[in-house]
């Protein structure tokens, strides 16, 4: 799919851009991404999907980012186009020393951002990776956790065909008493923070994006940095010393991973089903 660049100049840039600019660049599964730049040299970081939605998703999510300490790119604009959409960020260029320490203590400042009511979900349904992510308001969190994060994901492997060898009744009995009266605060959340969706300036400040944003236990975001790696020690130990973690994270944990890796198994298939399955049966145990 060929990008509509007339459309786009004309509608978020009034002409302004130089279109002989455009360059793509790699990364993500789930949008052509290009920079470009304007008549002056301001220069903007571009990603074209075929869903309006999605794209409107992601401008929202990185507005409640952009509320916080945290640096994350600022949206500008999202438009529909003649068989696509677009959306508009600040562009940043990456490269610079890892500032892991910086990371952990904006991610606390991020989750020190709580919902004004101490509910859980947020005001609109948003998307991680293609999967829709449903976000209805929920007083507790172990509900929340289940109906809104586990069941869908659930119901979407039974779709597609990926049958589990621990029936789904354990698995929801095994969260319920995991969970039991743990009632965290209500955190702004990434939502989607792993090793790929950070980055880092010239100076070193920490740069997140590509957010799946909702107001939770902050104990999801920090569970799935442990997943894919990429973040050292040091972040871990920033973090603590900004916001330690109450008692109980590490049985959370794979409460949390698993919606994760049901995620990847449903976005990307059947290898992802062995750590589906170790996950279930270590919650059952």
């Amino acid at each position: 799919m060929a990008p509509d660049w007339q459309t786009l100049n004309r509608l978020a840039f009034a002409g302004r851009l130089n279109l002989e600019t455009a360059r793509p660049v790699a990364g993500g599964d789930i949008c052509d991404s290009y920079t470009v730049a304007n008549a002056n040299g301001s220069r903007y970081f571009v990603k074209f999907h075929s869903s309006l939605d999605l794209l409107e998703c992601e401008f929202r999510n990185l507005q409640l980012l952009a509320a916080t300490p945290m640096v994350t790119p600022v949206p500008i604009d999202c438009v529909r186009l003649s068989d696509s959409a677009a959306l508009v960020l600040e562009y940043f260029e990456f490269g610079g020393r890892a500032d892991e320490s910086r990371l952990g203590e904006l991610l606390a400042s991020v989750h020190r951002e709580q919902e004004p009511h101490g509910r859980y979900g947020l005001d609109y349904d948003n998307f991680i990776g293609h999967s829709r992510q449903e976000n209805s308001w929920f007083d507790s969190w172990k509900h929340f956790w289940w109906q809104c994060r586990l069941e869908p994901q659930l119901a979407m492997a039974a779709r597609h065909g990926h049958k589990l060898s621990v029936p789904q009744v354990r698995i929801k009995e095994a969260v319920m008493t995991r969970l039991a009266e743990h009632r965290p605060p209500a955190s702004l959340l990434h939502g989607d923070l792993w090793g790929g969706n950070k980055g880092y300036l010239a100076d070193g400040r920490p740069v997140i994006f590509d957010p799946a944003c909702y107001y939770g236990d902050r104990e999801t975001d920090l569970g799935f940095t442990r997943v894919f790696g990429g973040f050292s020690p040091e972040f871990y130990r920033s973090y603590q010393r900004a916001w330690p973690l109450p008692d109980g994270w590490q049985i959370r944990e794979p409460v949390y991973n698993l919606y994760h890796m049901l995620n990847h198994l449903n976005l990307f298939g059947r290898g992802y089903l062995p750590q589906v399955e170790r996950l279930c049966k270590e919650l059952i145990r």
